[in-house]
Formats: structure tokens, C-alpha cells, sequence
């Protein structure tokens, strides 16, 4: 037996032998240079090698369609049939893949809501900025008529003028020949502009009388202080914003490093002032009555237009209730790179009399560069080191007309208010905030019972008083997170889901894959031996 499986193999090998020089004879050239063929045979061996594992690979795959495409119990048009129903699933996988990671690309960060019970102890309060509807005070304009020297061939009266002047305001130009005059009365008496304002404006420690912080009563001058404002001199309230304070230095020990905060809600919790408008005292107004405008803001933003604002009146008691929001970023947006989140962090970017970047911070630093580059000077409400000049009397039309840029939402576009247009870009460079406290308030008003003063130690004989209360109303607020559209778990998980929805894909099918080119070969090749 053992002999004749022998010669069946020696058969077996003389017939493989025998078609070897049949091919030799009839192909000259391959029986010349047998080597040149050896590249040819090489690639033919692989590409069986791969169709093997391939039709292996098919058989044996959890993806759906690739097995129609191998099958033999199925007709050829069948298997064709396969065969494009699969290439067209690659295709449009890949499709719905590009187009998830562009809208991605597209909408780097969102900004959901992360809870509607947050803590309004963790927000600080906001800083309530008062300003008097009257800008000079008739007493100090007084005095100062008195004191004040004339230029020889000058009325007294322009003294007047003068002081209105001021006010800065914007509704009409003044002449040159004026303001040549008003020059001349500053220098004779050894006066700036900014500093006759600051000597006419009502003082705070006279306009607002009594203070209560928290339900205990309070000095007023240890909680409000004198800040320059584009509404002229007020009183503000938590202002950090600045970056010098201005509180009498005996007490400027007892303000805090940081935003005051309450821990409870309604008007005993929050601020209330007893604030006196001084009607008798009235001078120089854009308002028809008696009583005072109110801001609320953050309390590292400056007090502008952008701020969130209350009018109070004589006579009255209001309560202005508030309802703050917070937004804050993640971790992963500060990594994010600033092209793709497009907003700022407080301390990304310093700014010139201004302690923290805000956006209402930027743009009005924008308004004063623009000013000043189109008066040579900078207003005298903007902090300023010594490297600007103030301006003057005879700046004041540049101020006026850089006070209406104030005004514009884009300040560095000289367009029509009725114009609308679309921009690609933020003005100025200025980005949105990552992390911000917003102030939505309402207010109540009712008529203030004075009897109810009159008998009190300490009081005056003032009809005009208003009763000032502001307060968180809840003890819960919204918070809002900023986060990435996208992370790495997220994109996986979007990706996947496109893939294993149209052609089953998993992590587990791409292992066979490389299984089948790999793995599978070596150890067919260490099985064989």
C-alpha cells in the first residue's frame, strides 16, 4: 500500500513536470528568462492571498451585506446586487460622517441650561449705581458764581453757560467764539473742565441719607462711593470695576476684597436707601422731574447704557426685584483654542482703567480709543494714569459728538441708525463673554407715607424722599454651562451610532478586518508547520 501512494506522488510530480516544458517550448521568452516572471507570479500569489482572506473575511463578518457578496447558493446578478448595495452604504456612511464632523467644526460650543434650582448665594449681587437727575447742584453753582473771577469784557452771566456746559449736551454744537470764552474763565481761574464738574455735582452723602445692607443699618459712605459715569457724577453701590476705589481712606479698610453676596431673598436681605432728590436744590437736568436713574449691573462691568436700568421718582417707595442668571464654561472650553470657542475669560485680556475683561467693558473702551483718536484726548469719566490727556473746554464738540457714538451698537460702523447690516465679526475685537452674571429685574412703585419720617430723630423737614429697596427675589436662579458640542467620547459615540446604523459597524467588525490581513495569515503559517 505504502508502495503505491508513492508512485501516485511520483506520477503526481512527473505530470507537473511535463506541463513545465510544454510552456517552456511553447514560450521561448520564458524559456529564455525565466527570472523576469518571477514579480508577475509573486503579485498573482498575493492577490489570491487576498481575495482568500477577503472571501473569508465577508463569510465570517458581522457587517451587514458583505456575505451576499461571497455566497454560491445565489445567482451572479444577486451577488452584484450585494455588491452595491454595500459600496453605496460605504459611501454614504462616509458621507453622514463628514457632514456630523463639520457641523461640529461649525458649532464648536453650546450653551444648555445646567440647572433652574442654582444657589443665588453663589452669584454675587449685582452693584446699583445711583445718579441724581440733577447734574449740578444750585447751592454749589451758587457759591461758585461768587468766587469765581471774570476776564475783563465778559458778562458774568456766560458764567451761567459755562456751568451748563458741563452737562455735555448733545442735541446742539456750541460755537467756537463761546468756548474761547469759557477757556479764557477756566484759566483765570486755575480750573479744568473735569474738575468744575466734579466741584458742581451733588455730593452722595447729601443725596442719599440712610442705608440698610442685609437688615442692619449701615454708613452710607462706607457702602456708596463717587464714580465717573457717562450720566456725569453718581453713587454706586458694589462697583469693583475700577481700578481704584474711592472711599475716604479712614474707612477704606472696611470694604471688601470682592462682591458683596446674600444669602436669603426679599427686600430685609438687600439694600435699602432713604435717597433725597433735592428739588430746591436743582440746576441743570434732561429729566422734567425730581427723582434719580438707577443702574444695575455686574459688578465689574462699567455703568453705561448696557446696564440694566430703573427710574425712581419723588414721593415714591419702590422695590426692585431681581432675578439673576448665571453662565459659566467648562474646563474644555478654557483649553479650546480662542478661534473656536470665541469668547474671553476675565483674565485673558487686560484692559487700560478697568480691572476684568467683560464685552460692555471692551466696547466702552473702544468708544474712549475711538474718541480719543478722533479729539486727541480721553472724556474725564475714564480712568486715566497720566498718559492721556483730559479734555477740555475746548474739546467739548469732539466729546459731544463722541458721546453720540455711545449711542450706536456698532460704534465703529458711521452708518445710519435705520440701516441694518450684517457682520461677520464682533466690533472692535470685542468677544463675547465665557463666564458672565446677568441682572433681569422689575420694579414696584407705590406712593411713600413721609409722616412716617417726620417723626423720627434725625430727620429734615424733605417732602420729596423715596424709599429705595433692592433684592434677589428667589432664593433659586438659572444657571447656564458652556461647554464643547463635541467631545472625544461624544464624536465616538456620533460616529458610531451613523456607522453601526447603516452598515452595523463596530470597534469589534474593524478588529476583524485587520484580523483577517494580519493575524490570520501568521498563524496559518505557524499552523502549516
Amino acid at each position: 500500500m505504502a508502495f503505491k501512494k508513492r508512485r501516485i506522488f511520483d506520477l503526481r510530480q512527473v505530470q507537473a513536470a511535463q506541463q513545465l516544458a510544454a510552456s517552456t517550448r511553447s514560450d521561448p521568452v520564458k524559456r529564455s528568462s525565466p527570472e523576469s516572471h518571477q514579480p508577475i507570479h509573486r503579485f498573482r500569489q498575493l492577490g489570491e492571498w487576498f481575495s482568500e482572506n477577503m472571501r473569508n473575511y465577508c463569510q465570517t463578518t458581522s457587517l451587514h451585506g458583505f456575505s451576499y457578496i461571497t455566497r454560491q447558493d445565489i445567482s451572479r446578478n444577486e451577488r452584484l446586487f450585494w455588491l452595491i448595495v454595500v459600496i453605496l452604504s460605504i459611501i454614504i456612511s462616509i458621507v453622514l460622517v463628514v457632514v456630523s464632523w463639520q457641523w461640529a467644526r461649525q458649532t464648536p460650543t453650546v450653551t444648555v441650561i445646567e440647572s433652574s434650582h442654582f444657589p443665588t448665594w453663589n452669584i454675587p449681587f449685582p452693584a446699583v449705581t445711583i445718579c441724581n437727575f440733577n447734574k449740578i447742584s444750585k447751592l454749589k453753582a451758587n457759591n461758585l458764581l461768587q468766587q469765581m473771577q471774570v476776564p475783563a469784557g465778559i458778562n458774568r452771566s456766560e458764567l451761567h453757560n459755562l456751568f451748563n456746559l458741563t452737562l455735555l449736551p448733545v442735541d446742539n454744537m456750541i460755537s467756537n467764539s463761546s468756548l474761547q470764552t469759557y477757556d479764557r474763565i477756566l484759566k483765570l481761574n486755575n480750573v479744568s473742565l473735569s474738575t468744575l464738574t466734579s466741584q458742581l455735582s451733588p455730593d452722595c452723602i447729601d443725596m442719599i441719607s440712610s442705608c440698610i445692607w442685609k437688615g442692619i443699618n449701615a454708613r452710607c459712605d462706607s457702602l456708596f462711593q463717587r464714580i465717573e459715569t457717562m450720566e456725569g457724577q453718581c453713587c454706586s453701590f458694589n462697583y469693583f470695576g475700577g481700578i481704584t476705589n474711592n472711599f475716604p481712606e479712614k474707612i477704606a479698610y472696611q470694604v471688601p476684597k470682592r462682591p458683596y453676596r446674600v444669602t436669603g431673598c426679599g427686600y430685609p436681605t438687600g439694600l435699602t436707601v432713604l435717597l433725597s432728590p433735592m428739588a430746591s436744590d436743582y440746576y441743570g437736568t434732561f429729566f422734567s422731574g425730581y427723582g434719580f436713574q438707577l443702574l444695575l449691573h455686574d459688578a465689574y462691568n462699567f455703568p453705561d447704557e448696557n446696564s440694566e436700568t430703573k427710574v425712581v421718582t419723588s414721593t415714591r417707595e419702590s422695590f426692585v426685584r431681581i432675578n439673576p442668571e448665571s453662565t459659566y464654561a467648562t474646563n474644555d472650553i478654557r483649553r479650546m483654542d480662542l478661534s473656536l470657542r470665541n469668547c474671553l475669560f476675565g483674565s485673558e485680556r487686560a484692559m487700560h482703567g478697568l480691572k476684568r475683561y467683560s464685552f460692555i467693558n471692551c466696547m466702552f473702551e473702544c468708544r474712549v480709543t475711538m474718541i480719543h483718536n478722533l479729539c486727541g484726548c480721553v472724556p474725564p469719566y475714564v480712568y486715566n494714569n497720566g498718559s492721556f490727556r483730559v479734555c477740555d473746554v475746548l474739546d467739548a464738540n469732539c466729546m459731544i459728538h463722541g458721546k453720540r457714538l455711545f449711542s450706536h451698537a456698532l460704534a465703529n460702523l458711521n452708518l445710519s441708525l435705520s440701516i441694518v447690516r450684517e457682520t461677520s465679526s464682533f466690533p472692535c475685537g470685542c468677544l463675547p463673554d465665557c463666564q458672565s452674571n446677568h441682572y433681569a429685574s422689575e420694579s414696584t412703585m407705590g406712593r411713600l407715607d413721609v409722616s412716617y419720617f417726620a417723626n423720627r430723630p434725625g430727620s429734615s423737614n424733605d417732602t420729596d424722599r423715596i424709599l429705595l429697596h433692592v433684592f434677589f427675589s428667589d432664593l433659586m436662579s438659572t444657571r447656564y454651562r458652556t461647554d464643547i458640542f463635541q467631545n472625544w467620547l461624544s464624536a465616538l459615540a456620533s460616529f458610531g451610532g451613523l456607522l453601526g446604523l447603516i452598515m452595523g459597524f463596530s470597534i469589534v467588525t474593524a478588529f476583524e478586518f485587520l484580523y483577517f490581513l494580519t493575524f490570520r495569515p501568521i498563524f496559518n503559517y505557524i499552523n502549516r508547520d
